[in-house]
């Protein structure tokens, strides 16, 4: 899958330099803006690029150490830490005792080994690949400008699943009910969950929208924010698995590779993510216990 080749390059030009790693080099590679590309590598191999970089650092600084031939301040300085105090602090963390005290059955615990996606004992491998969901169905649609309404994570500081809470405990859906004459395709749909702002990998995007699709120009009730997302093609994906976090975590790996398969790139500038929660594929099977949820994801793309 090209999302994993490409995730491989990303860590053989860490490996190339990990002691001075140039983020800007990775959206050079990628083509994808650096935040939104942080959360790709998170979602594909389990830990953030500063958390690897940090973790392949400090396990070099342990090699350093057992060859005997530099002191810690030393090694600190190599590593990129102001000072001896934070490197033993970092390095205290990962390896659970001070550097001083390093031996090589300590450092063969807690080492961390440069990720290769061809590994068979990697949960993600180029071939085998455990992905724990399946596209159900891609089609792409060209759709027009239609207004968002809903609750925004910026306004209440809470995870995404908490949102949906107070949309449904608030009376919030309740609210846009009242204007289900002005609804755009909301037939089968309980509600949407919007992504966007990449900004780093410390999460899923910065904001987050739950609520419906309107008509441009539908008033935003009192307490609701409102977001116009343009019209253009997009790739409307049904995401078949078990559980909702098997959804969403597989979805944009997924999603990417068959866009590019099919002829499509996804579109970078401004990208979103919309998870759409019908009544017949998701609500009502969750409801029943249905051994696989059907979640449809739309993101923004055009054709090659």
């Amino acid at each position: 899958m090209e999302v994993l080749n490409q995730t491989q390059k990303v860590i053989d030009m860490l490996e190339a330099d990990i002691m001075n790693v140039d983020y800007e080099r990775i959206t050079k590679l990628t083509g994808i803006p650096l935040g939104l590309y942080q959360r790709i590598f998170t979602y594909i191999c389990n830990i953030s690029i500063s958390g690897y970089v940090r973790k392949r650092k400090l396990t070099l600084s342990a090699e350093l150490l057992l060859r005997g031939n530099k002191s810690v301040t030393e090694v600190a300085m190599e590593c990129g830490y102001e000072n001896s105090s934070a490197f033993t602090r970092a390095f205290k963390e990962h390896f659970s005792i001070p550097p001083v005290l390093i031996t090589n059955d300590i450092y063969l615990k807690h080492a961390t080994n440069p990720l290769s996606l061809t590994n068979q004992d990697t949960y993600y491998v180029l071939e085998g690949k455990r992905v724990m969901a399946d596209i159900a169905k891609l089609e792409y649609e060209d759709m027009q400008d239609v207004l968002l309404i809903g609750i925004s994570s910026k306004d209440y500081g809470v995870t995404t699943k908490e949102l949906w809470g107070i949309f449904w405990e608030q009376g919030f859906d309740q609210v846009l009910h009242e204007y289900q004459d002005r609804y755009v395709s909301m037939e089968d749909c309980i509600g949407v969950g919007y992504m966007t702002d990449f900004a780093d990998d410390t999460g899923l995007g910065e904001t987050y929208i739950v609520g419906k699709y309107f008509k441009v120009g539908t008033p935003i009730p009192k307490g609701m924010t409102g977001r116009i997302i343009k019209g253009g093609t997009i790739a409307k994906a049904q995401i078949a698995a078990k559980n909702l976090d098997d959804i969403v975590n597989n979805a944009y790996i997924l999603l990417s590779g068959m866009v590019q398969k099919n002829g499509y790139k996804l579109l970078y500038d401004n990208f979103y993510w919309v998870e759409y929660y019908s009544v017949s594929r998701f609500c009502e099977p969750a409801e029943n216990g249905a051994d696989q949820l059907i979640l449809d994801f739309h993101m923004p793309c055009m054709k090659i």
